[in-house]
């Protein structure tokens, strides 16, 4: 069986030159986003919980369309993204976009790519008094998402049966656990140093052009299971 490539793309930090969800959170609410990931670092709330209360803080002060502009103004595609989503819109190449932040910041930044990206990251829903309500369905499972919000664990797990995996990201948690179960990881740091000393294979990640070249290496050879 032959499988075909596809591309894992981790977003804050990796696709984006900064962590959007913070900068957002900081144009917002900056005390109480420093209260919450405080709490998040000393381990005494969850990721999940933390991302929850820091958007819901903000919510309180602005609206999703503000949320929109200032992760449109927060954020910086690396360089080589726009070639490389061409290049693979030609060759059939599957791009995911997998994230434990929030789709409502992180549509906006890659618009101009909708019609081809698969993005996975948690929904928020805004009712008739500003509340949002977040929902995780794109990628849940009941023994990491009560923690996480989105198992990336578990997109890997569903699209390695059929694909040649190459995992892009930057983190020790979520990124650490799903980039092993990959074919091939590109890596920024935390992520890199962490997996050098695991002694697991891993390449630096510097920008997409680096990726293009990679998967071109690829191309006419056959990937079997």
């Amino acid at each position: 069986m032959t499988k075909k490539i596809s591309l894992i793309i981790d977003f804050d930090d990796t696709l984006v030159e900064s962590n959007t969800a913070r900068d957002v959170l900081r144009d917002f609410v900056p005390d109480k986003y420093d209260e919450f990931a405080e709490l998040y670092k000393a381990k005494k709330i969850n990721f999940r919980k933390y991302q929850e209360l820091s958007f819901e803080e903000a919510f309180k002060v602005t609206n999703s369309s503000k949320i929109k502009n200032s992760s449109l103004k927060n954020s910086k595609i690396r360089s080589g993204f726009e070639e490389l989503v061409s290049y693979c819109k030609k060759n059939k190449i599957n791009i995911y976009i997998l994230s434990s932040g929030l789709d409502l910041y992180i549509s906006p930044v890659l618009e101009q790519f909708s019609d081809y990206l698969n993005i996975i990251a948690a929904d928020v829903y805004i009712d008739e008094n500003n509340n949002p309500s977040f929902k995780y369905k794109k990628s849940y499972d009941e023994m990491c998402s009560p923690e996480w919000g989105i198992c990336k664990c578990k997109t890997v797990e569903e699209l390695r049966k059929n694909n040649f995996l190459i995992y892009i990201g930057d983190g020790i948690t979520t990124d650490l656990c799903a980039s092993i179960k990959c074919d091939q990881i590109f890596a920024l740091n935390p992520l890199y140093n962490n997996l050098l000393e695991r002694k697991i294979t891993v390449s630096k990640f510097k920008n997409f052009k680096l990726i293009q070249n990679h998967i071109i290496k690829y191309q006419g050879n056959i990937i079997d299971t």
